[in-house]
């Protein structure tokens, strides 16, 4: 009788999860249309997919990349001159950032949407905005790529940017901090990341 009411409760238990991870994944690929609708339509610049690029009758048209768990990359810095010949960011490389992090919902970000920064010019609006930035520090955020405790989505984008870039890194729940709530990241939120990448080095 136990060994069977065992069996139950664990195939219970299953179906359950499978649901959890069947919604997750569908709020993921939601988000991930919400992004892409935000990215051809109402960024400026209007973006394209890199697979669209050699068809385009723009010389340097601007364009967004899809990294893996639904994580998009635009680099805004991709035709400066000079790019070439700056370092790429590697497995192993320690990357030096400023950044802005903000909950994406599908529209331009705005100040009340960030949660986190060390970009001094933005702690001052925030601060200006009546926020408290006490323990917010303008220092540079360092990366050690493949060894770094960050959400998974920063981490991918920054593969391959060289340094100098600056670069906007949207992502789904599955990127970012998945069912959590961190800090003011509301649960299974879409983020984005604003970022230059200062400096890129060896440790």
């Amino acid at each position: 009788m136990w060994r069977a009411l065992k069996m139950v409760f664990m195939a219970v238990c299953l179906v359950f999860v499978a649901a959890c991870n069947d919604d997750e994944v569908d709020l993921a690929e939601n988000q991930r249309t919400v992004i892409v609708n935000y990215l051809t339509s109402s960024h400026q610049p209007r973006l394209i997919n890199i697979s669209d690029v050699p068809n385009s009758m723009e010389a340097h048209p601007a364009f967004y990349e899809r990294l893996d768990y639904n994580t998009f990359r635009y680099i805004d810095s991709y035709y400066a001159e000079g790019r070439d010949e700056r370092r790429v960011v590697a497995e192993g490389d320690v990357v030096s950032l400023t950044y802005m992090a903000c909950v994406f919902t599908g529209s331009q970000p705005s100040l009340a949407s960030v949660y986190a920064t060390n970009d001094a010019l933005v702690i001052e609006q925030l601060r200006e905005a009546g926020l408290n930035t006490e323990y917010w520090s303008a220092k540079p955020l360092k990366i050690k790529i493949g060894d770094a405790d960050i959400i998974k989505g920063v981490e991918l984008s920054l593969i391959g940017c060289r340094e100098g870039d600056s670069v906007e890194a949207y992502m789904t729940l599955d990127a970012a901090y998945g069912d959590d709530v961190v800090g003011v990241v509301p649960e299974s939120a879409s983020v984005v990341w604003f970022y230059i990448i200062d400096s890129v080095g060896v440790q």
